[in-house]
């Protein structure tokens, strides 16, 4: 059999294999999804009319919680949320061109403000270090069976560091699920509470949650009690916490999204390359066979 012929049956048998590595990958991204799109969409409710409330509240009692009190950007924190792995579409790259455009924002409204970073996740990670960025904390990506506890970490160090004015604002960036062919990447600004933020964090992240947590212009007056004090310094860092958790959640369910549909279509693809090759294969055979048909039987001619 032509070289030719063997190099085209070598190529068949590595997309073949190729084909059911990505459709395995396919399958275990899809059981994944599942779990973490529930989970993601169960929270959101609660998570979008908590920040609601928040914002709210920091309208009526600014001077009673230090997280409602804006004061100058000197210094400034970016919680980056990306995955570990790669071979999930575009999902990491998007959200770079998210943070590259935030640098540029931030730059440009704070000239003299520091920007540190912290990163869930080793792509988000290699990226900030690649790009020459101070990266203060890394952490993994929660991309598997998250639990509120484990993000806690996280948000104990952006809340500590507003108290303490080691930062004067925090904000994440995490990629938000709007459907498995659809990740958003959306920057929210988590810490000071405003209502300035509220509303651009609606406008992130579109219509959506129109009805879930919107703005009204009524003004609601709302009784605290023990104390308004008590009350906030209890409820604020839980509402806080919960941020980062949604966030967390948020991203698991796209990582899950977008790389079922990434391998989906490395499988189709596979499967397109194979049919193109398997017909090729059966051409140079078929012409391999009509050669040597044609080479005995003119010997025969010869020998007669």
């Amino acid at each position: 059999m032509p070289n030719s012929v063997k190099d085209i049956k070598r190529k068949i048998k590595s997309i073949k294999s190729t084909r059911q590595i990505t459709k395995a990958m396919e399958l275990v991204a899809t059981s994944k999804m599942k779990k973490a799109v529930d989970n993601a969409v169960r929270l959101r409710t609660y998570g979008y009319l908590a920040f609601s409330i928040l914002s709210k509240l920091s309208k009526k009692h600014s001077n009673l919680h230090a997280f409602f009190k804006s004061r100058e950007r000197k210094n400034i924190l970016v919680v980056l949320f990306t995955t570990d792995k790669g071979l999930c579409g575009g999902l990491n790259a998007n959200l770079f061109r998210k943070v590259s455009k935030l640098l540029d924002r931030l730059k440009e409204k704070y000239p003299n403000a520091k920007i540190s970073f912290a990163a869930s996740g080793k792509k988000g990670a290699e990226f900030l270090r690649r790009i020459g960025k101070n990266v203060e904390f890394v952490f993994p990506a929660f991309s598997l069976n998250t639990k509120f506890s484990d993000t806690l970490a996280i948000s104990r160090i952006a809340m500590k560091g507003f108290e303490k004015g080691d930062y004067d604002e925090v904000a994440i960036v995490y990629p938000d699920f709007v459907s498995t062919l659809v990740q958003k990447p959306v920057v929210k600004a988590l810490l000071p509470f405003s209502v300035e933020t509220f509303s651009e964090m609606l406008q992130e992240l579109g219509s959506k949650f129109g009805k879930v947590a919107k703005i009204t212009e009524k003004d609601i007056e709302y009784k605290l009690e023990p104390s308004p004090e008590y009350i906030l310094k209890n409820i604020i860092p839980q509402l806080v916490e919960m941020q980062i958790y949604q966030a967390v959640l948020e991203a698991a369910a796209s990582e899950h999204s977008a790389r079922m549909v990434a391998m989906q279509n490395a499988t189709q693809a596979a499967t397109d390359l194979l049919d193109g090759l398997v017909l090729t294969y059966n051409q140079a055979r078929q012409a391999a066979i009509t050669s040597e048909i044609a080479e005995i039987a003119a010997s025969s001619l010869l020998l007669t």
